[in-house]
């Protein structure tokens, strides 16, 4: 069972506005030290400093790429959040995007998986 303290929607909009300022160590730090992320294109992990290069690499190649949050889903006492999402990766393209993000018990990322909308 989660701890009462902590707010996982807190920590889900915290998430997005550091993978939003595209600063690696910030991003790194909300990662726990055996993390993962998984989406449509790639897998980045074990580790905090895995993800967060990976990630780095993507605001290198789209210096625009933003997450604007649309909904945030919990279940009770879980440190599971649904985030649905749209990655606005340029003025031309926007995908619709569901994370499902897991948090340990001191608010860290653990795993977080990235499903892409498919019309």
């Amino acid at each position: 069972m989660a701890d009462p303290e902590i707010d996982v929607v807190a920590l889900t909009k915290t998430y997005f506005e550091v993978w939003n300022s595209h600063d690696e160590a910030a991003l790194r730090g909300l990662h726990a030290d055996a993390s993962s992320l998984h989406d449509w294109d790639a897998t980045l992990s074990p580790t905090n400093a895995a993800v967060a290069a990976g990630v780095a690499k993507i605001w290198k190649a789209e210096p625009t790429i933003k997450c604007e949050i649309i909904d945030l889903y919990t279940c009770g006492p879980d440190l599971t959040v649904v985030a649905n999402i749209n990655v606005v990766v340029n003025a031309d393209l926007t995908l619709t995007v569901c994370d499902v993000i897991e948090f340990d018990a001191s608010g860290r990322v653990t795993s977080l998986n990235a499903f892409l909308k498919k019309d």
